[in-house]
């Protein structure tokens, strides 16, 4: 039905477009050419050439029809066109856009979709950091087709995992199981590093960690009680980690890290994960799927970050003492493993049998004819060879798991009814569908109506790797802590609230989904989601544990939505100072899903701040130059507004500049001494629209008066990172019907993301 709507709209759209090219040529001339024909081509475009060249740009026109709705071209101080001509411009680009609405592109599994897939197929824990390279980020996603180029180094890539999933999985015999036990004597750390914070020492039986240092501070271990040669595992598998350690002079509960890497030359941790130890514990366990060669290491995270001094000090606060360890592994609950019985459920298996189960295993769909029979060749070529069944079944899974059936998302123009239960798994779960989403799209019912499919997705468990990712891409939570900040400065400021920061949008984000809650909080609200220690830092009542919970705003606070979350602040901030452009910038490609592009000759027409004595003369200076004023008198005024926020996002009156100064000891020169410079905060501008903002309540009243854009703006988010690809003035009918929707339900979050799948866009290529 909507194939025929569409195609309908196309016969009557495109003889139109076709008679009113002349028009729009003459529009151009009239309006355009002067700065983007013959003789200049600002911004590299030129608008001389006949419409049907232009029209074949799609950046272009989308671009066109942008600047021509919000009436930014022409300049201001250039002739403007007549607002009836001007309709009849955009209307005639608009016509078009939507008679070419774009393709979903074909897309493969980003690193972390194959890692779930593989994980959920099979029962495995697997890693695969360390073997797929990272995805490549389109627009803020890593979903997006057009950017998932498979490079020889991709493919080698692909090729290595494959091995190393099918070895693992398959192995020929039982794997033994060790017990290794650590104590003092085994343990070694940092001691006396030269920048202050007292080190960390042995003391009696145990060794005591002084402060969170990832590239310093950290407890390690050694085989041998001579030797300083880290421990490393012997055997791909599941191990267990029992400690005894308990923290003192802390009344509070502390963080400690499992960390991957050599403790001896600790620049390259890797946190694998992070153990909460409530007050009083006296140690934990748990279990980490690890590989050949890897190292452990732990790290106090939680811990008071000593400010950086050329003196060694005393340590006077919380420590963490550690006194025993024990690993076993690796672990075999049963044999054969969950996963041999999976791909090999019988002992023998015909070549044909086995590659049909596989591969039926790993796409859910059968293959077709002339694909079957490269892999059936491979299976009959072992037989032959006196392959075993489980070598045989190595080969056939890795053959399949490197090939396109598995690595790349099969979808028909109109998709089919497994591959609608794919997409929409993809979307909420980040894997494949399970056994009931399959059968209910078999069924026919799921293109039907999938809500009670998506209610039921959203409440399982896997729910939860879409709001980890969705959020992180969207919010950039994982780069809060990119930078500082600097302990010089922000002397109480700890690294676990700096973590509790960036987990805030996310549980924001959580709550909304799972109470149905309104879209509207993004932009203010009369709560805010908090822990312990994101309460304490908001001056909050307090909250117990590192959970988050909805924490009531006493009356008068600024905080609620998402401009006002520290991590938000934060991450738009340097180690010392505020950006106004960055924070400004990131409110409107994030909540009005703008894009926003520097212009080709930025590079050329840099503006003259020569004589500025502050950040606000230095950045108006920018909207002085024509390249430089059609995105700068947006994004000056709104993040000129939270310019009452420090650089981790706590209230302030006043600037306080920081520089360092040099100073010279023993014929050395060291960066080490501050100079602080209080300046008064300026705040005030207008946006384009007239309206005037100053500090945070006014610029959540303006945000708030925009609130149909911005919330089609996250909806739009939502629709790309589903289809995995930029929307277009295309999608507006598709993102004005999920908007209607969820206006119905009170603007719910939930809603919306129901009314996504429920639309016939979902359901298309």
């Amino acid at each position: 039905m909507w194939q025929r709507w569409t195609a309908l709209l196309v016969g009557f759209l495109l003889p139109g477009i076709l008679h009113a090219e002349p028009k729009l040529e003459q529009f151009f001339a009239q309006n355009c050419v002067k700065c983007h024909g013959p003789e200049k081509q600002k911004g590299k475009v030129r608008l001389d050439k006949p419409v049907g060249a232009l029209f074949a740009v799609e950046e272009l026109l989308e671009t066109i029809a942008t600047v021509l709705e919000v009436g930014e071209m022409p300049p201001e101080k250039e002739p403007q066109p007549t607002a009836a001509a001007r309709a009849e411009a955009f209307q005639i680009i608009q016509e078009r856009i939507l008679a070419q609405r774009p393709a979903n592109p074909l897309k493969r599994l980003t690193r972390a979709e194959y890692t779930n897939t593989i994980g959920d197929l099979f029962g495995v824990d697997f890693d695969f950091n360390g073997l797929l390279p990272p995805d490549h980020v389109e627009h803020g996603f890593d979903k997006f087709g057009k950017a998932h180029l498979m490079s020889p180094h991709q493919v080698m890539a692909y090729l290595k995992t494959a091995r190393f999933i099918a070895e693992r999985m398959l192995p020929d015999a039982k794997p033994g199981t060790r017990t290794w036990e650590f104590d003092v004597r085994h343990f070694h750390g940092s001691k006396n590093f030269a920048t202050g914070g007292g080190g960390d020492y042995r003391d009696g039986d145990d060794y005591v960690l002084t402060g969170f240092r990832p590239y310093r501070s950290n407890l390690h271990f050694s085989i041998d009680p001579e030797s300083h040669e880290q421990f490393v595992i012997p055997a791909f598998g599941v191990y267990r980690l029992e400690v005894k350690a308990h923290s003192e002079k802390s009344k509070e509960g502390e963080v400690i890290g499992i960390n991957l890497g050599d403790g001896r030359h600790p620049t390259s941790f890797r946190n694998i994960r992070r153990i909460p130890m409530p007050h009083g514990s006296k140690g934990f366990a748990t279990e980490l799927t690890l590989k050949v060669g890897d190292q452990l290491a732990f790290t106090f995270d939680s811990a008071r970050v000593p400010g950086r001094t050329l003196e060694k000090k005393p340590h006077k606060g919380p420590a963490m003492r550690f006194s025993h360890l024990r690993v076993i592994g690796p672990l075999t609950e049963q044999w054969p493993t969950a996963a041999m019985e999976a791909i090999l459920p019988k002992p023998n298996m015909k070549p044909t049998e086995l590659v049909d189960h596989i591969a039926l295993l790993l796409t859910q769909r059968p293959l077709t004819a002339e694909d079957r029979k490269a892999f059936v060749e491979i299976a009959q070529t072992l037989e032959k060879s006196g392959a075993s069944m489980t070598a045989t079944a190595r080969s056939v899974l890795i053959a399949l798991l490197t090939s396109p059936h598995f690595i790349y998302k099969s979808e028909s123009p109109k998709l089919t009814s497994v591959e609608l239960a794919h997409r929409l798994s993809y979307f909420l779960w980040n894997s494949v569908p399970d056994a009931k989403l399959l059968a209910f799209a078999k069924s026919g019912e799921l293109g039907k109506d999938p809500s009670a499919q998506v209610k039921r997705i959203l409440k399982d468990a896997r729910a939860g790797r879409f709001i980890d990712d969705f959020t992180r891409q969207w919010l950039q939570r994982d780069k809060v802590d990119n930078f500082g900040p600097d302990v010089r400065v922000f002397k109480k400021v700890r690294r676990m609230t700096v973590d509790s920061m960036g987990r805030e949008g996310r549980e924001l984000f959580r709550h909304l989904l799972e109470k149905g809650l309104s879209m509207e909080h993004f932009i203010d609200s009369d709560f805010v989601m908090a822990n312990d220690r994101l309460a304490r830092f908001y001056g909050l009542p307090a909250v117990k544990g590192d959970a988050f919970v909805p924490v009531k705003l006493p009356k008068g606070s600024e905080r609620g939505g998402l401009v006002a979350q520290a991590g938000f602040l934060k991450l738009t901030s340097t180690d010392f100072a505020t950006s106004p452009i960055h924070r400004g910038s990131w409110i409107l490609k994030n909540l009005y899903n703008e894009r926003i592009e520097p212009p080709s000759d930025i590079l050329i027409n840099e503006p003259d701040i020569r004589g500025t004595t502050t950040i606000r003369e230095a950045i108006l200076k920018h909207q002085e130059l024509e390249s430089c004023a059609r995105c700068h008198s947006k994004i000056d005024p709104l993040g000129f507004a939270l310019e009452y926020y420090d650089p981790v996002g706590r209230k302030r009156g006043e600037y306080r500049h920081v520089e360092e100064l040099p100073v010279e000891r023993n014929g050395t020169t060291f960066t080490k001494k501050l100079k602080f410079t209080k300046v008064p905060i300026d705040a005030t501008m207008q946006l384009p629209n007239g309206r005037e903002v100053r500090d945070l309540p006014t610029l959540k009243a303006a945000l708030m008066a925009d609130k149909e854009l911005i919330l089609k703006g996250i909806i739009g988010k939502l629709i790309s990172y589903a289809h995995g690809r930029e929307v277009t003035l295309a999608d507006r009918p598709y993102i004005d019907a999920v908007y209607q929707v969820s206006k119905s339900h009170k603007y719910s979050l939930r809603a919306a993301i129901e009314a996504i799948v429920a639309h016939p866009e979902f359901g298309r290529k």
